[in-house]
């Protein structure tokens, strides 16, 4: 399936994926900068924004084949990948699957299990009986630390709104994709050139948890940012993007 897309810019491309809950307006700190040295292929993954949440159970398999879609589609053979959260794990997951499709790997906000089945369970289960806003002061409180919000409460608004219109049977699969993902046995097979980055504040992926995933990777950078919580690629995107953009010009 061909997720619905935007393409940024010329030259060599960076696929971005989106975390749970968001869609690929998510990317705004990054856009600018990358579109500068890079073609940058932003898309939003199944059940976020208008592309469709097909029926029945996805797995991480599911979302990895969407970006392969996606490329074969744009006639890109190659491309440097940069997911958060749950576009982390689809991104691992690409890399080891379809080691050929991926160059550079940046992977924020990442781990190879998220949480608990039952905790996803449970999740999935509020969002389809009473939506995504029964959850998203809760999930801004992960995404964002308290200082972040009360400084720039337009951009935690502007992703609350996002959360809040995501569809709720899409979201809930994506949550089965968690409930069921399991990449411990395979982020040593991956044979990219990967960054980790982290939050040294995130409670959802710890500092530990990045720490530990940069350890599996054979070669892997650890860049940890100190305050801040899950999403990272905003709170903070300056330092961010010098670090994502000197890592993927290496590449060059």
């Amino acid at each position: 399936m061909i997720p619905s897309y935007s393409i940024t810019g010329s030259g060599y491309p960076v696929v971005l994926v989106n975390s749970l809950g968001t869609v690929r307006e998510m990317w705004g700190p990054q856009v600018e900068p990358l579109s500068k040295r890079f073609q940058v292929v932003r898309f939003d993954a199944r059940g976020h924004g208008p592309t469709p949440a097909p029926l029945g159970e996805w797995t991480v398999d599911d979302l990895a084949g969407d970006i392969t879609d996606l490329l074969d589609g744009l006639g890109i053979e190659r491309a440097h990948v940069v997911g958060v959260s749950l576009g982390g794990a689809t991104a691992m997951r690409l890399a080891v699957r379809d080691p050929d499709r991926v160059d550079r790997l940046v992977l924020a906000s990442a781990a190879p299990r998220f949480g608990t089945p039952d905790a996803w369970r449970e999740r999935a289960a509020t969002v389809l009986d009473s939506g995504t806003a029964a959850i998203s002061g809760a999930t801004m409180d992960r995404w964002f630390s308290p200082g972040f919000q009360a400084e720039r409460p337009k951009v935690v608004a502007q992703f609350r709104e996002a959360f809040d219109a995501c569809d709720a049977r899409g979201y809930a699969a994506c949550c089965g994709v968690l409930e069921r993902l399991d990449l411990s046995d395979q982020v040593d097979r991956i044979a990219a050139p990967t960054l980790v980055v982290g939050g040294s504040d995130d409670p959802s992926t710890t500092a530990a948890d990045a720490r530990a995933l940069a350890a599996r990777v054979p070669g892997a950078r650890l860049k940890l940012y100190e305050g801040a919580r899950h999403l990272l690629t905003a709170e903070a995107a300056e330092a961010f993007n010098v670090d994502l953009i000197d890592f993927l010009d290496e590449g060059a």
